[in-house]
């Protein structure tokens, strides 16, 4: 028998838009915050008590909510900001779906305070699971105070869902930091527990904002980039090809001053950058894309953070040819655009200065910089057998049933100076010589995590800028760090100071880790456990400190990196599970040239 169909109390209709609109606390700062912008505010304060997990509170100078306005606040489609359907094509403000604050006061405890500046008294209202308690007058300020207590109290489901405190703290600061570049006008100021850790004063350019966010090291290698096509107009900042990520997360792409997330402009973004920059590595920019309201659907999404561009095309085509343009430009030139921090206004460790030479250490591991660039004698290529040099250190196979041996195997060279060439008696050989690396690096990491792991301290302590949400997201990690090595402290609101690496690392740059482990913690999707966590650390550091493609190798340290790499478990694939070996049988080979 079939079921009837009937309309859902608002109740439960409230808490399914709640499911889309409020996903985390992250969520609530971020839609509360907008609505402050949208009210016209300049200065905006938000305070949050374990990582916004138990409560949120955002208070404004805005302009306030008349009393009789008050109880509609928390109606579904509820709006001022659209009174006739052709108004949603021109919608030039944050938040008008009308869903977001019933949304919230569904799934927790709401109080709400205001007053216009014109007003004698205020308006308290207090509501509970979506329920309205009270509505009276009170003496506060001007402008509207929101505090959210009681998160998902009556969804438990829901908050088994959420993460550590340090990971959500860390998305609502992210959430803040992406609406303070946008609104460089706007002052904004972050507590945590009681202790600031984000502050934002209001300035004219936003260069300013984008330095004070970014961080010296991205303000030092970028370039600034403005083009128009017709109604379009792209601006903003790109990193130059020497600075890279891990990921494509430090990609921030504004429309109308609207965070979005857009895959085809982020393509155009990549695309630009192909030819320059090493595989795997992105990087990072902040655009801004400013287009008639008409042209651009921002009604996509109920949490906002799609749009659909009226011209894709137009879009796509002006984001990548400007950003190519600038990157060659910036060949024949390399001062930077944006803004730098004043010496005063810089964070600083006292006793120390910066300094851009980094401690002299000596070699670690199989390669030197000096044999890096040796050539390789043709002679030596041809009729020496690495399996003679490698059977003389051998030091037995550590018991993995599928391993690599080298053990009658000749090498034949270097192809492309990436890949090593050897013959067998039934076929060749291809061995990526990075990738090999990689996991001899990886695994000697894990045996020597503890607390006899060696370090190499620096001689100058190294501070590297990071964002007021990565650097919540390492509070969690630093014993873990110190285990293997890399010892570093959290300094002030937004950055890190270095003052040891392994010593397998000792010639790689630290900001070049530290901005790495950031890229990495913050992949909250893709890697949900702590353990698995640590293993992305751990193969990031490999990465760094393995022999990079592109570099010529002696015989000698052919040699090398076959012996250890026979002594590594796991040694078919690298620590990204990218194969280490392809071989061609001789049959595949004969067959190839059609002899079979």
């Amino acid at each position: 028998m079939s079921k009837r169909i009937v309309v859902l109390s608002s109740e439960i209709a409230n808490k399914i838009a709640a499911g889309e609109v409020v996903e985390r606390p992250a969520s609530i700062v971020k839609e509360l915050v907008e609505n402050s912008i949208d009210a016209g505010a300049t200065d905006i304060r938000v305070e949050l008590e374990k990582g916004g997990c138990q409560s949120i509170n955002v208070i404004d100078n805005g302009s306030g909510i008349e009393h009789e306005d008050v109880a509609l606040v928390f109606e579904r489609h509820a709006t001022s900001k659209i009174y006739n359907f052709e108004d949603i094509y021109n919608v030039v403000s944050f938040g008008f779906r009308g869903e977001a604050m019933p949304s919230i006061a569904s799934i927790a405890q709401v109080e709400l305070l205001t007053r216009r500046k014109d007003d004698l008294s205020g308006t308290k209202a207090t509501l509970e699971a979506g329920a309205i308690k009270e509505i009276a007058p009170a003496g506060c300020p001007a402008g509207t105070q929101i505090s959210v207590t009681k998160i998902f109290a009556n969804v438990p489901a829901r908050r088994k869902f959420l993460k550590t405190e340090a990971t959500e703290q860390g998305l609502c600061l992210d959430a803040i930091t992406r609406l303070a570049l946008a609104h460089p006008e706007i002052r904004f100021k972050v507590l945590v527990n009681g202790r600031e850790v984000f502050a934002a004063p209001e300035v004219e350019d936003v260069s300013k904002r984008i330095a004070m966010v970014m961080g010296d090291d991205f303000s030092a290698h970028c370039i600034s980039v403005d083009a128009q096509k017709d109604n379009l107009r792209l601006t903003g900042f790109i990193s130059r090809p020497e600075y890279t990520k891990s990921n494509s997360k430090s990609v921030y792409l504004f429309v109308n001053k609207r965070f979005v997330r857009d895959n085809s402009v982020t393509h155009a973004v990549l695309s630009a950058y192909r030819q320059i920059i090493e595989p795997r590595r992105y990087p990072a920019a902040v655009l801004f894309l400013d287009l008639p309201p008409e042209d651009v659907d921002v009604n996509v999404h109920p949490a906002k953070m799609e749009v659909r561009f009226k011209d894709s095309h137009s879009v796509y085509d002006l984001v990548s040819k400007t950003i190519a343009q600038n990157l060659a430009g910036a060949q024949t030139s390399k001062s930077s655009f944006v803004y730098r921090l004043a010496p005063k206004e810089k964070a600083s460790v006292p006793g120390y200065e910066r300094s851009a030479e980094k401690f002299p250490a000596k070699s670690f591991g199989l390669f030197s910089r000096g044999n890096l660039q040796k050539a390789i004698s043709d002679d030596l290529l041809t009729r020496s057998s690495v399996a003679e040099t490698v059977s003389s250190f051998n030091s037995g196979n550590v018991g993995v049933k599928e391993t690599i041996t080298f053990s009658n195997l000749k090498y034949l060279g270097q192809f492309a100076n990436t890949y090593l060439v050897f013959a067998g008696d039934d076929g060749l050989i291809l061995l990526d010589q990075h990738a090999a690396h990689e996991r001899i690096i990886l695994e000697k990491l894990k045996k020597t995590i503890g607390p006899n792991i060696i370090s190499q301290s620096l001689l100058l302590p190294e501070i590297v800028n990071l964002t007021p949400g990565q650097i919540t997201l390492f509070s969690d990690y630093i014993d873990f760090l110190r285990e293997i090595g890399l010892e570093i402290e959290i300094f002030g609101r937004d950055a890190i100071v270095v003052k040891a690496l392994p010593a397998i690392l000792s010639q790689v740059q630290a900001r070049e880790i530290i901005s790495d482990i950031a890229d990495q913690l913050s992949e909250q999707n893709q890697v949900p456990s702590l353990q698995e966590k640590k293993e992305k650390i751990l193969a990031s550091l490999a990465c760094h400190a393995a022999i990079k493609a592109n570099s010529v190798l002696s015989l000698e340290e052919v040699a090398a990196l076959c012996r250890e790499l026979e002594a590594t478990p796991f040694n078919l694939t690298c620590p990204h599970g990218r194969p280490i070996t392809i071989k061609f049988s001789l049959s595949e080979i004969e067959r190839m040239f059609k002899r079979k």
